[in-house]
């Protein structure tokens, strides 16, 4: 059993890793990632369509951006069940309102989560085409936030509608900038 000054001393060493998070705008509740603060990685879930545990993706915040998907060095490294499909934030999916954001990545849809709207990260950046059926049965606006590049162009074919974020990516850009994007779709 861990001791309170136990206790203490750990959130002391997750400070700095959830103030991270924080300011990627993650919503750390509705979540949940798993932290490690020796590591310094951060891990989520990723759930298939059905609600079953079938990966997970690592994020090092310190990590190489290129994509290698390397374990131990890269900034993102993804883990996933084959066949199935996994999207990140099925957590986020409400009843209402009946529209639902498709994102590339986690940060991304996690800028409109934390707005309370239902998103979900594809965690790819050309997705299975099956998805796309998926997506289409849940009787919902399925809008794709898609950057402004060739992995862009294939993620806008998964929505019903597709906006482009200017140079940056929507988790790296302003509040101002959201409100923009958003009132410029609804």
């Amino acid at each position: 059993m861990e001791t309170e000054e136990e206790t203490s001393v750990r959130h002391l060493n997750l400070a700095p890793l959830i103030d991270h998070l924080r300011s990627r705008h993650l919503n750390l509740e509705l979540h949940n990632p798993i932290l490690d603060e020796v590591e310094r990685v951060v891990t989520f879930y990723l759930w298939n369509l059905s609600g079953e545990l079938v990966g997970y993706q690592q994020y090092r915040p310190e990590g190489e951006k290129r994509p290698n998907n390397d374990p131990r060095s890269g900034k993102y490294f993804t883990y996933r069940k084959r066949p199935t499909h996994t999207v990140w934030g099925v957590e986020s999916l409400h009843l209402t309102p009946n529209l639902l954001f498709v994102t590339e990545g986690l940060f991304d849809a996690a800028r409109l989560t934390e707005r309370g709207y239902s998103a979900i990260a594809v965690l790819s950046n050309d997705p299975p085409y099956d998805l796309r059926n998926w997506l289409r049965c849940l009787n919902r606006r399925v809008i794709a936030v898609c950057d402004n590049d060739k992995a862009g162009k294939k993620l806008a074919k998964f929505g019903h509608t597709a906006v482009y974020t200017n140079e940056k990516d929507l988790g790296d850009s302003t509040d101002e900038e959201i409100t923009e994007l958003l009132r410029s779709i609804l």
